[in-house]
């Protein structure tokens, strides 16, 4: 395996992407962003997988970094996928996706492939462990009849002659500490984490990529929305990853050939209908006397996201998700082009699942969400039993015989 990160640049007037609320572009930087690659190669076949600290990716900005690394001959499948800060620059996150503006077609592509090809030109013979950890005070569901205050993550360890060289955490949290008032640059959680990661492991690197977040936030643990704020709970989050490599692995691959599919599946758009306001806006005053603070934020979520479907054209015609699976010997790695419930990933257990891969749909609710009013729900543009359908066309790609 090979890792390599190229800085990505930033210039304040930027306009930032992932806030609706937010008054006016970039005004600096408050941590640095950067595209990573890491590559794996076993026998002919070869994957680079490019993680990059974007709100997301669209279809066209990964077609344009496929197109490059191609030319460069050094062969391979690619995925891109976006971390998800909503303190980067505005790449065209839209429901049903959307066109990568100028410059950052350029711009990202540019970094992904100085990133790609350094990380082929670093390759080792590498041993890959997987751990799944628990994680705890950093991220919970932030809807659902029962949300839970706990997540899951998968941590892939890369061993070179017996040291750790390197580590990719999958985290299904919404990178979200800092709110639509923060107009300065930064990686926000999963940079964070990832600095912490690379002090608590002298001399390996580390990626930190966005898993089933789509409904996953820090809402019910973090305390203020603030840089310092991030800083903790990245750290919290570091510790517990760092942590899981003093245990057993779950699963050792030392050898094995490498399988990669990429596809898009056609999706059925959400029927059109009214938006059930009324209701939304009793819920949100009810929360607001009993004085939750983050029941209070949902209910405010779950309106602003009916008062947006009610002032725009929100479901595209045609939708598409793109999907994505990769397996080496026993180890599988799911993607979905879109922002995945965090049940999908224990459905797709004991294969590891990444969200904000390959392109951008919104939101995938799992078909029973759809009972409640939430933001996601009301903001996605893909009708009931798309997250489902998905998630197994991604496993058809490497294992077609277990989803007849």
């Amino acid at each position: 395996m090979g890792f390599a990160a190229v800085g990505l640049d930033v210039p304040a007037g930027t306009p930032l992407g992932g806030y609706a609320a937010r008054t006016g572009p970039s005004t600096g930087v408050l941590d640095a962003l950067e595209v990573a690659a890491v590559s794996v190669q076993a026998g002919t076949e070869r994957l680079i997988w490019i993680v990059a600290d974007l709100p997301c990716v669209n279809v066209d900005l990964v077609a344009a970094v496929r197109e490059i690394v191609g030319v460069l001959d050094i062969g391979g499948h690619v995925w891109v996928s976006a971390t998800h800060t909503h303190a980067g620059p505005e790449t065209g996150c839209a429901p049903g996706g959307s066109v990568t503006p100028e410059p950052w077609l350029e711009r990202v592509t540019e970094a992904a492939t100085e990133a790609a090809t350094r990380a082929v030109a670093a390759e080792r013979a590498s041993t890959v462990e997987l751990r799944r950890v628990r994680l705890s005070g950093v991220g919970g569901q932030r809807s659902g009849a029962r949300p839970r205050r706990t997540v899951p993550v998968d941590v892939l360890s890369v061993q070179v002659e017996g040291r750790t060289a390197g580590v990719v955490a999958v985290l299904p949290v919404h990178p979200t500490v800092l709110d639509a008032g923060n107009r300065q640059v930064s990686a926000d959680l999963t940079g964070a984490t990832r600095h912490a990661l690379t002090a608590a492991l002298p001399g390996a690197w580390a990626v930190v990529a966005t898993g089933a977040a789509g409904d996953v936030s820090t809402r019910p643990h973090r305390k203020e929305q603030t840089a310092r704020e991030c800083a903790r709970l990245g750290a919290l989050a570091a510790a517990t990853i760092a942590g899981a490599l003093r245990r057993p692995p779950d699963l050792e691959v030392a050898a094995g050939e490498l399988h990669v599919g990429s596809s898009s599946i056609a999706l059925e758009p959400k029927p059109a209908e009214a938006a059930p306001l009324d209701e939304l806006r009793a819920a949100l005053a009810a929360t607001e006397r009993v004085g939750d603070p983050v029941a209070v934020r949902t209910a405010y979520t779950a309106l602003q996201a009916a008062e947006l479907a009610e002032s725009a054209e929100l479901v595209p015609a045609e939708l598409s998700c793109a999907v994505a699976a990769a397996s080496l010997g026993p180890l599988r790695l799911l993607a979905l082009g879109a922002e995945p419930y965090l049940e999908l990933s224990e459905r797709a257990a004991p294969a590891v699942l990444l969200g904000y891969t390959n392109g951008y749909v919104g939101y995938l609710p799992t078909r029973a969400a759809y009972r409640r009013p939430d933001y996601e729900v009301l903001r996605t543009p893909v009708a009931a039993g798309g997250a489902e359908l998905a998630l197994a066309a991604a496993a058809d790609l490497i294992e077609p015989e277990r989803n007849p």
